[in-house]
């Protein structure tokens, strides 16, 4: 379907998406539900009917309001077909929201138990599931994925219900055998627990042919006649008729899951940070997460250590636990400039691809900054899978601010709209608003017709008449490609690095809904814009403890001043929230966070540390080392072993005097075995019980004071020092953490 198609469309016709208070009434319908059958056919040879009866037919049926889209063909590869579904349902369903204790469920769960006490247990079953659907319909709520056909292959996309994960699988030609040419476009498939059930019996010694379309070949919609006493016909054999089945479903998706998704599919086209990975470091980093249950109160993030030239190392926190991989094809080293380690969070998320594991060849990350998305693709034979880690859920309102003000800012109109009105009324003065909205459509024009890289775009639409009067350059490009994708327009595919025309819904999404999360961040925004709504900032920052933010936020509207106080962990996490506005004194934070802290947290990004009025600053950098620490096996308390732990012991008290070659090298954690010690008896002793710990430096300038502490192996040393001058204080700080980068520490970004 063509750009002027769709606008036709979108005018004419009933809209698919209905505005509701709580978000969008989508309705979705199908001629039956997708499902696996057998197909058991008639054949002149025995060997035909024996592999007919061993066919499997995946039907995925298309959605009936949408554009008709056709695909057939047979799968060659049947347990990568079956593998890489199955993770795309693990990421669809999953959910990973902290669930607290409900004591209503509990009540109403020992009513149901007391009236069932008398019942068998399938009636007892039958009715708890009956009146979970009634009373929580989102228990049963998964939201089908979109798929799109295109000259490549078939594409899925998915996003599970706590905003989290992101995923996006496209199954090449190389896995299918086709006989007939497919039909190109999107549209979403019938996605359910049957059609899961019905995948993981897929095996490879059948024959699997998956079937895409509004009717899928019409599989499982014909039923027979059955037989009548008196003959109406001369045939012996029962007439088939069509068995007319449509399936409805209308789901309220959330209007801040729809955000959140376009959101993960634009940052993608940021500038990032790509590593790439031999698949047994992903395996034994789900190995130690596996083996390693997390600990209440203590860090949870995954560290990924990058220095120039040398092989990224993935740190597991807080048990310290590295992992490398051997020096492959598929393991480089980081070809950054600067050494930096950047902290992940969400790290069990990644068990969702250990489906894919055996059969991926490579894999690589894409890093955005600490605590920001992460993107993992998977490469193998006839599939690449690409996985988005948010970090952070729907109701971690901080991070998500932070993840917001990353994008540039989102369009208010649909562009498509804008475009048709801009050509219909051609003496119209055009603006840059204008010419944005008329590159946008001519960018998804080209893209309809083919997908392309940037620089192909940019090529082509440098030689396009109707933009002659637009500078057409890469970043204008990109731009315009990152506008599109906001509104759903556009695809960005990673693995291959290609740009694809994919609607997200039939009508183009209305953008006014989709700026703000709620209505507090609305009026946030609103009060960061004017002049005098936030004052008396300061900010205080204590070492280990984190950083405190207060301001008073005056509402004119109100006539009032409310005092607001943030603190934030080291992890840039909000560990404490106070407000002296009425609704957090009546509910505190049980009905939301107020627009008053969240314009306190959105000021905190505009802050400069080193730009302040009154010539001081406020800042906190945290640096951190891998050193090695020996573990003696030895149990006799030898003269050398002594010597030994009496070096490790000196070693570890006094950080600033470590040398740089006592440092861990990276590249021998690729060797198998490590370069032998010698005892006191001349017996080689192996290194392979050598650990490393992480030494944490935290370097605090507040006004004329600079505070540096040092944390290892538990043990603490703190060290104050004070100034005459505030720039005095500052020169001081930028030398302190010259000093310890030159002995190898990386600062942690962002923290």
């Amino acid at each position: 379907m063509t750009i002027d198609n769709q606008l036709d469309q979108a005018s004419e016709t009933k809209s698919e998406v209905v505005v509701n208070t709580d978000g969008l009434m989508m309705q979705l319908d199908y001629a039956a539900p997708s499902q696996i059958s057998q197909v058991n056919e008639s054949s002149d040879s025995l060997s035909e009917a024996q592999t007919s009866e061993h066919t499997q037919h995946v039907a995925l049926f298309a959605q009936l309001n949408r554009s008709d889209v056709n695909f057939h063909g047979k799968v060659k590869s049947p347990l990568v077909f079956r593998d890489s579904l199955l993770a795309l349902f693990d990421v669809v369903s999953s959910d990973y929201r902290y669930v607290p204790k409900d004591r209503s469920a509990y009540t109403v769960f020992m009513q149901m138990r007391r009236a069932s006490s008398n019942k068998n247990l399938f009636t007892a079953q039958r009715d708890y599931f009956t009146w979970l659907f009634d009373n929580d319909p989102l228990a049963f709520c998964i939201l089908d994925p979109i798929i799109q056909v295109h000259e490549q292959g078939v594409s899925f996309e998915v996003f599970s219900r706590d905003e989290g994960c992101y995923a996006q699988l496209t199954l090449t030609n190389e896995i299918f055998e086709q006989s007939t040419k497919p039909t190109i476009g999107t549209t979403n498939i019938d996605y359910s627990a049957a059609l899961f059930n019905g995948i993981e019996k897929i095996r490879d010694h059948q024959q699997t042919i998956l079937d895409i379309g509004h009717e899928a070949v019409g599989l499982q919609l014909l039923e027979t006649i059955p037989e009548t006493d008196v003959a109406d016909t001369d045939s012996d054999v029962a007439n088939p008729s069509v068995k007319e089945q449509i399936i409805e479903k209308r789901i309220n998706v959330p209007k801040s899951w729809i955000r959140a998704l376009l959101q993960v599919q634009s940052a993608g086209q940021l500038p990032q940070d790509t590593i790439h990975l031999d698949p047994i470091a992903l395996y034994n980093v789900l190995f130690e997460l596996r083996m390693h249950a997390d600990i209440k109160g203590k860090r949870r993030g995954l560290l990924i250590e990058l220095r120039p030239q040398q092989l990224p190392v993935i740190i597991l926190e807080p048990f310290d636990i590295t992992v490398t991989s051997q020096v492959s094809q598929q393991q480089k080293p980081y070809q950054g400039q600067q050494a930096k380690l950047i902290r992940l969070w969400g790290r069990r998320r990644l068990s969702l691809l250990k489906r894919l594991l055996p059969h991926t060849d490579s894999v690589s990350v894409s890093l955005l900054g600490q605590g920001m998305p992460s993107y993992w693709t998977l490469k193998g034979k006839g599939f690449h899978f690409t996985f988005a880690m948010t970090g952070f859920s729907q109701a971690n309102w901080s991070q998500s601010l932070n993840f917001d003000l990353l994008l540039p800012k989102r369009p208010l109109h649909n562009t498509l709209a804008a475009s048709e009105e801009n050509l219909s009324d051609s003496h119209n003065d055009s603006n840059d608003s204008n010419d944005d909205n008329n590159g946008l459509s001519v960018l998804i024009k080209t893209l309809a017709s083919t997908p392309s890289t940037l620089d192909d775009l940019v090529k082509s639409l440098s030689a396009d008449a109707l933009l002659k009067s637009v500078p057409v350059s890469h970043s204008q490009v990109q731009q315009w490609l990152l506008s599109g994708t906001q509104q759903g327009l556009i695809r960005f595919e990673m693995a291959t690095q290609l740009y694809h025309y994919r609607p997200l819904t039939q009508v183009p999404l209305e953008m006014a809904q989709f700026a703000y999360h709620n209505e507090a961040e609305k009026q946030a925004f609103d009060l960061i814009g004017r002049t005098d709504a936030v004052q008396k900032f300061t900010v205080e920052t204590v070492a280990v403890k984190g950083i405190t933010i207060r301001a008073d936020i005056h509402v004119e509207e109100d006539r009032r001043t409310y005092h607001s106080q943030l603190q934030l962990g080291d992890e840039g996490l909000v560990t404490k929230a106070e407000c002296s506005c009425p609704q957090y004194l009546q509910h505190r934070l049980t009905h939301g966070v107020c627009a008053h802290l969240i314009a306190l947290r959105l000021r905190y990004n505009q802050y400069d540390p080193n730009n302040t009025s009154n010539d001081s600053w406020h800042d906190t950098r945290v640096l951190s080392k891998r050193v090695p620490s020996k573990r003696l096996n030895n149990p006799k308390n030898t003269q050398a072993n002594v010597q030994e732990s009496a070096k490790i012991k000196s070693a570890n008290s006094s950080l600033m005097a470590l040398p740089s070659a006592a440092t861990l090298d990276l590249t021998a954690l690729a060797q198998p075995a490590a370069h032998p010690h010698t005892n006191e008896n001349g017996k080689a002793q192996d290194l392979a019980a050598q650990e490393s710990s992480i030494a944490y430096v935290y370097i605090t300038i507040a006004h004329k004071k600079i505070t540096i502490e040092q944390t290892i192996s538990g043990k603490d040393t703190r060290q104050q020092l004070a100034f005459n001058q505030p720039a005095q204080a500052k020169s001081a700080f930028l030398q302190h953490i010259a000093r310890f980068e030159a002995k190898g520490f990386i600062e942690n970004q962002g923290m």
